[in-house]
């Protein structure tokens, strides 16, 4: 069956929801990823790594209340998500992220926001991939 609109032969756009998989929700997780993660700085984001294990990778965001007031912060966590939520297929699989926005973030425009998230698209890019570890035989 073909969906109303559909071309035939036209490929599905990308899948650019935001479901909770992708999200870190508990205080556990963020303290894992800030405790034992890697630090990436990209100008007014931080990004602190840590691998999952998981074959996808999910994001969480620290917008603390230096950096402005409830409006300003929870648009920066409205940016954030939309940033990631459209470009989260060029992030590599099976990290924790948590984006933490710095004091200078306040101030920034969108376009400095997404050419801040994109160095720490570029960064996760370059980190060295998950050992694998070989399968054993079973017994």
């Amino acid at each position: 069956m073909r969906a109303e609109g559909a071309t035939p032969g036209q490929s599905r756009p990308a899948d650019q929801r935001f479901p909770k998989a992708l999200r870190l929700l508990q205080r556990r997780e963020f303290l894992e990823v800030q405790e034992g993660g890697q630090k990436v700085p990209s100008d007014c984001l931080l990004a602190l790594v840590k691998r999952n294990g998981r074959p996808y990778s999910r994001v969480g965001l620290t917008v603390s209340s230096k950096v402005g007031n409830a409006v300003v912060r929870a648009r920066l966590r409205r940016v954030l998500r939309e940033l990631f939520r459209k470009r989260r297929m060029q992030w590599p699989s099976g990290l924790d992220v948590v984006l933490v926005a710095r004091s200078s973030a306040k101030d920034a425009s969108f376009p400095a926001l997404s050419r801040a998230f994109d160095g720490v698209t570029r960064k996760l890019q370059r980190l060295p991939r998950a050992e694998t570890k070989p399968k054993e035989p079973p017994r």
